[in-house]
């Protein structure tokens, strides 16, 4: 049977702009690095009307960004990558890798350019953007092996919630960028939008068998739905945002949570998070061969 759940606060309704501001004071070092050498990991990206807007003409080739034209390499795009701390240990770990960090924050990208600069890291560019819409419509169909959204702003004010960036319309977009096989990953602390996150995974899914939801398209597979549903549920809180009980999704599963991603090191998001009492959920979804196709709104916002 399934499950009833009263009106939850994860659901979602619209989407703008998913940060909230793209300045920041830089410090003197954070300048230097950034006349340094910006112009070897920063990408210049055309704007639409505003700051971090992607022009709609935009294309961004990311063999030719690294130089390997020609050649299929293994690629990793990570939205919000913050002082980047997860992707800079990865590309420096893994050399055949090439890495993008999608990030809006002057502050994050100058330290993000500073950490490439002090490991010679020649796999790892920065791309100064709102990453839905460059996802949207910049970035090449089928381009990336991964792409990684942990730790997102959740946006704990429930006025704010359509601010999150994980809904349906960037989900269609990640599967636009991913190859067949490619893995979407994510993660966060705060419980309210790992809630909001399955749900989004089993909307755009195929499921596994036995589990039963109104998807809208086969590109995606979500593996772990229903997986370790009791995960959290021992310091849960009720009523709590934050780290509250697993209200259920729509298709009444609980649950759908991956192991912890290993190839994601500590980041100070994530430790306090852990200090703070909270659970830290991972998710992982795999896209199916399935051929992207253009929503017939294809409509992005700028």
């Amino acid at each position: 049977m399934t499950q009833q759940h009263p009106p939850r606060s994860h659901a979602i309704r619209s989407r703008v702009r998913s940060y909230s501001r793209a300045g920041g004071r830089l410090t003197d070092a954070q300048t230097r690095a950034l006349e340094r050498y910006g112009s070897r990991y920063v990408i210049d990206v055309p704007r639409a009307d505003a700051i971090r807007t992607v022009d709609p003409a935009f294309r961004l080739a990311p063999a030719s960004v690294f130089g390997h034209v020609g050649l299929l390499r293994p690629l990793i795009v990570e939205v919000g990558s913050g002082a980047g701390e997860a992707i800079l240990a990865h590309a420096a770990a893994h050399p055949g890798v090439d890495h993008l960090a999608v990030e809006a924050w002057e502050t994050a990208i100058a330290r993000i350019v500073a950490g490439a600069a002090r490991l010679g890291l020649r796999n790892l560019r920065v791309v100064p953007a709102d990453a839905a819409q460059l996802f949207a419509t910049a970035l090449p169909v089928g381009c990336a092996s991964e792409v990684w959204v942990f730790f997102p702003d959740p946006w704990r004010k429930p006025r704010h919630r359509k601010r999150r960036l994980v809904n349906i319309t960037f989900a269609d977009s990640v599967a636009r960028v991913l190859r067949p096989g490619g893995v979407w990953r994510m993660a966060t602390d705060w419980a309210d939008y790992a809630w909001q996150m399955r749900d989004v995974l089993e909307e755009v899914s195929a499921l596994p068998e036995g589990v039963e939801a109104d998807s809208t398209g086969p590109y995606f597979r979500y593996p772990d739905a229903g997986a370790r549903a009791d995960l959290g549920s021992d310091t849960a809180e009720e009523g709590s945002p934050g780290n509250g009980f697993d209200p259920g999704s729509p298709a009444g599963v609980r649950g759908g949570w991956s192991q912890r991603y290993e190839g994601r090191v500590l980041t100070r998001f994530e430790d306090k998070g852990i200090r703070a009492g909270r659970t830290i959920r991972d998710l992982t979804a795999v896209r199916t061969g399935e051929i992207w196709v253009a929503p017939r709104r294809q409509a992005v916002a700028f």
